[in-house]
């Protein structure tokens, strides 16, 4: 009976510390698309959190993987039945293939998805329960169960770092790029989980360490593909709606990267039919003007950075997307002039 006691004791005292009893046996996975710093530097710092608990913990390959983040997963992050699987950069177009195959060695008790839903995972779970940690929701939008905890946050690292006590400096990845080095996102709080880390560990030597990995060479092709692309501006010249020739994530990425410069709102749209919007006008909820294309994929984001997922693209859709954006921003939009830079 003692024994029986102090046991259900010990549980306790790790749930209130830890925001909840973690399985014996858990994957960890962020969505398929995008592939970000705050999705894989969350699910790197879940899987080094869970394994200094004597837990098994690993991640399935991502399908693609930008430069400026390739260095965070590791050979060992991922189970030997799913290398196969992987090229050099540890990605793999067969999500659900990977899954097979490691469940077939390797069967996790639950499934954790960071920065994500569910549906986004890019495979069928065969069965495996699924827990979600996400911050893309609205204010009035919030869950805590045994389902999920979504909650709105600058980034998914905070999220950890708040309420599940994870304090890996893996996470200041995922702050700095979901925040785009606290321009966007509440950055006030995010300043806070920055440091916190800090208190936690994290020193000056790594927190420039992981600032020099991210600056990664400028890929020549995004100045190319903006040449290329047919670009839209406002009659203010303050925002700008971008239709790429290409299909390239992190061209997509580096182009946003560069209209950041000049522009402050910013649409931009990939081949693919994926569409990424910025704004720094506190007065524009990119929010409102995603949900309006629900209907013809998925859409969500943040306040002032937001995506939709077209299932498919084409120029009657493009020329709709644009006009609605613009009209979008011009009502919406503050008359103050800011700096952008």
């Amino acid at each position: 009976m003692f024994r029986q006691t102090l046991t259900w004791l010990r549980n306790t005292t790790s749930r209130l510390r830890h925001g909840r009893k973690w399985s014996k046996r858990t994957l960890v996975v962020g969505p398929s698309q995008p592939v970000d710093g705050d999705s894989v530097a969350c699910t790197k710092a879940l899987v080094q959190h869970l394994r200094k608990q004597r837990l098994e913990a690993y991640t399935l390959p991502t399908i693609t993987m930008y430069n400026q983040i390739d260095w965070i997963l590791e050979s060992g992050d991922i189970h030997p039945s799913v290398l196969e699987f992987t090229g050099g950069k540890l990605v793999s177009a067969d999500l659900q293939g990977a899954y097979d195959a490691l469940i077939a060695q390797w069967r996790p008790d639950e499934i954790i998805v960071v920065d994500g839903q569910a549906n986004r995972i890019g495979f069928d779970t065969r069965g495996v329960k699924v827990y979600t940690i996400d911050h893309h929701v609205k204010p009035d939008v919030r869950q805590d169960d045994e389902n999920g905890f979504i909650q709105p946050a600058p980034a998914a690292g905070c999220l950890l770092i708040e309420r599940f006590r994870i304090m890996e400096p893996i996470l200041v990845v995922s702050i700095l790029t979901d925040t785009f080095w606290l321009r966007h996102h509440e950055p006030s709080r995010a300043a806070r989980a920055l440091a916190e880390l800090t208190r936690h560990g994290l020193t000056d030597e790594l927190f420039e360490h992981y600032q020099r990995k991210l600056r990664a060479r400028k890929d020549p092709h995004i100045l190319d593909a903006l040449k290329d692309a047919d670009v839209r501006e406002s009659d203010n010249e303050e925002a700008v709606f971008v239709v790429l020739g290409t299909d390239s994530p992190e061209i997509h990425r580096g182009v946003m990267g560069e209209l950041g410069y000049f522009y402050r709102h910013i649409a931009v749209v990939r081949k693919d039919g994926y569409v990424s919007l910025t704004t720094v006008d506190p007065h524009v909820d990119l929010r409102d003007f995603v949900a309006k294309f629900e209907k013809y994929g998925s859409a969500g984001g943040h306040k002032d950075s937001a995506a939709i997922n077209f299932k498919s693209i084409n120029d009657g859709r493009i020329a709709e997307l644009s006009e609605a954006y613009f009209a979008f921003i011009g009502e919406h939009a503050s008359n103050e002039r800011g700096v952008n830079g």
